[in-house]
């Protein structure tokens, strides 16, 4: 390399410090800071349906454990294999369950959080996927 071509290089060098960094933060997840708290999501029938009736899912994270729970036909199931990934993003899914008469379907949820408010789609077996949104209460309010 002459001398020319030396200078150039030296003169880059710190752009391409930059450049490297900014690429490597970019591939690097920052895990997803999600604070300690519930949030509800509610949904409302599916109009002329007789079969997609109201829904409610509740999510709980205490010391960086996100649990929930999905409510419809009449029963309560848990959320099984909680996944949140570091963007903010979930997923978890439920099984088919009896209460009474009345047979509550397999479900799947899947959303975002975004500091205190969570989107959420919930897509049960026989009925379309249905959207949410709610903030965060803490457990004192």
């Amino acid at each position: 390399m002459d001398r020319k071509g030396w200078t150039v290089f030296r003169r880059s060098l710190p752009f391409l410090f930059i450049a490297v960094s900014v690429s490597v933060a970019a591939v690097v997840p920052v895990q997803a800071q999600l604070t300690n708290g519930t949030w509800t999501v509610q949904g409302t029938r599916v109009p002329g349906s007789r079969r997609c009736g109201e829904w409610l899912v509740r999510l709980t994270n205490a010391r960086g454990q996100l649990s929930g729970v999905v409510s419809h036909a009449r029963a309560t199931v848990p959320i099984q294999n909680v996944v949140l990934m570091p963007d903010g993003s979930f997923s978890g899914t439920t099984q088919a369950s009896l209460s009474g008469s009345r047979r509550a379907p397999s479900s799947k949820v899947t959303g975002r959080f975004s500091g205190d408010t969570v989107s959420l789609t919930f897509d049960s077996e026989r009925c379309p996927p249905r959207h949410g949104v709610a903030t965060r209460r803490t457990a004192g309010g």
